[in-house]
């Protein structure tokens, strides 16, 4: 049984060859009362642990029709932009009645999967997930079991899901905008090699900037490996930099931090000279030797509007609504 879809009585009475009111009583600790036998009970309660059936919260789900839980699904806690949604969305789900139960993705579809099954099975009332890479089949799955869910932060337009997102291009059309106003005449986008839409909509308005300055011949992207993204900024930024790269416009605050480690090695020329712009400001950019520029996207705003969708889908069903939130540009000088 697919992980996306929500275990029920008639589920497991299947497995176990009973009727599913047989199952309802044993699940509801009345095997006694009704006289179930005791291998049979045994044999539906195995089943339903196989089957990661949760017999408590479903059984409250059933009598009030909500549990007035949420699951959010990151794709990493460790980013700071996500652990600050999580800390975001849980204070506002919480003013409307809302218990949030968190899951990290690590970036792994496997285990999205297995996270967003398991949020599901303990009969949260809809989900907010930020989707991994190749991870689409798993969010039609959803949309065609008709779970509630939004997307955040990333989204698939193929797919007839609402989602809350950064109005992308444009924050790195401004970006890099303001890089070549600036003077730098070489700006360079360190992206991830990844085919999620948020990632190849930030290169597009890099590229858009470029070539309205006339510089399409000096469009440069480094891509670097998701998995291992210093070890790939180390084989890259450098050849950047011998190539006449003079700035870099990280496309993510992880990128960010993996880049700055192998700048600041470069020597104070270097790090005097670049421009360095990012998404998300970052306390660790205030201790950097050169100022660090970037968009900073509207949190509060992007969880409100996801858990307003959210929360609409929840009480009238699925009906498919999208948010794209204007950055703000936050320049630092030296």
């Amino acid at each position: 049984m697919s992980l996306l879809r929500k275990t029920s009585l008639k589920d497991i009475a299947e497995a176990a060859g009973v009727s599913t009111a047989l199952v309802s009583f044993v699940l509801n600790g009345k095997e006694k009362e009704y006289r179930v036998g005791e291998k049979t009970a045994q044999r539906i309660l195995k089943i339903a642990n196989e089957m990661n059936y949760q017999p408590n919260l479903a059984a409250k789900s059933l009598r009030s029709g909500k549990t007035k839980t949420i699951g959010l699904v990151v794709s990493d806690i460790s980013n700071p932009f996500f652990s600050q949604l999580a800390r975001v969305l849980e204070d506002e789900a919480a003013r409307k009645g809302y218990t949030v139960l968190f899951g990290s993705s690590d970036e792994n579809k496997d285990k999205m999967n297995r996270i967003v099954g398991n949020l599901i099975n303990k009969g949260v009332d809809g989900l907010i997930i930020v989707p991994c890479n190749n991870s689409e089949k798993s969010i039609s799955s959803l949309v065609n079991n008709h779970i509630p869910v939004v997307l955040f932060d990333r989204y698939f337009p193929e797919i007839n899901v609402s989602y809350v997102a950064l109005n992308n291009f444009n924050a790195s059309y401004i970006a890099t905008k303001y890089l070549l106003r600036v003077g730098y005449t070489a700006p360079c986008i360190v992206a991830y090699d990844v085919n999620l839409t948020h990632m190849q909509e930030r290169v597009l308005g890099y590229k858009k900037a470029m070539d309205e300055a006339g510089k399409k011949s000096l469009i440069n992207v480094a891509f670097l490996k998701q998995d291992s993204p210093r070890k790939s900024a180390d084989r890259l930024l450098p050849k950047m930099i011998d190539s006449g790269v003079d700035a870099f416009l990280f496309a993510t605050n992880m990128i960010s931090l993996a880049c700055l480690y192998i700048i600041k090695d470069m020597g104070d020329d270097i790090i005097g000279k670049i421009g360095l712009v990012g998404f998300d400001g970052n306390p660790v950019f205030d201790f950097f030797d050169a100022p660090i520029s970037y968009i900073q996207q509207p949190i509060d705003i992007l969880v409100q509007k996801a858990l307003e969708i959210l929360t609409d889908v929840i009480a009238n069903g699925n009906t498919v609504q999208s948010v794209l939130a204007e950055g703000e540009f936050i320049e630092k000088t030296s």
